[in-house]
């Protein structure tokens, strides 16, 4: 009997390990592959007429002002990239120069040939900022001349510009009617650096 135990437990043992050798064990593979992660694109133009814009643009060239008279300054800015725009600022610089000789009246009062006075009379009468159908007059800037503000941070716009979207920013400068002879044959280079923020 115990030969016969052993022969059966052998036969049990070769058929447990048969069995093992002969299951299936089944198997899959799911790939994720070229994954990227990539940045979105920041950009905004400037534009004189709302169709064309650009990086780099010279927005204006006003000569022969007399005392009193006003220009207007209209130009556009869009978001041209994919991100969107939650903060746009303008910072004017200023550059006084005399442009020539100075006039015979020009010199009886004008004691800085080297440098202009034009900018202390070049008053900013208004700047508005239009996003949509609401236009924001931007009241803290009125009254104040080029000098005053050159280097000066000016918010124009905070809130939402999606992509694609377009203000328009209107600038009125009046050239100041108590400017006296000093300012004759004076220029000022303006340069306004327009700054967006995500």
């Amino acid at each position: 009997m115990r030969r016969r135990e052993v022969v059966l437990s052998a036969a049990l043992l070769l058929l447990v390990a048969l069995a093992g050798l002969s299951s299936s064990l089944f198997t899959d593979i799911a790939l994720s592959e070229n994954n990227e992660i990539s940045s979105g694109k920041f950009d905004i133009g400037i534009s004189k007429d709302g169709e064309r814009f650009y990086n780099g643009l010279k927005l204006f060239d006003f000569s022969d002002l007399m005392p009193g008279d006003e220009k207007t300054v209209t130009f556009y800015v869009k978001n041209r990239g994919d991100l969107e725009v939650s903060r746009i600022t303008m910072t004017i610089y200023v550059n006084d120069l005399e442009d020539g000789a100075l006039s015979p009246a020009e010199k009886e009062v004008d004691n800085t040939t080297e440098r202009g006075e034009l900018s202390g009379y070049l008053v900013i009468t208004g700047l508005s900022v239009q996003h949509g159908g609401t236009t924001t007059d931007l009241t803290e800037v009125a009254g104040r001349t080029l000098r005053e503000l050159d280097g000066e941070e000016i918010e124009l716009f905070k809130g939402s510009l999606g992509e694609g979207e377009v203000l328009k920013i209107v600038m009125r400068i009046r050239f100041s009617p108590e400017a006296g002879n000093e300012c004759q044959t004076d220029r000022v280079e303006v340069d306004m650096k327009i700054n967006a923020e995500q």
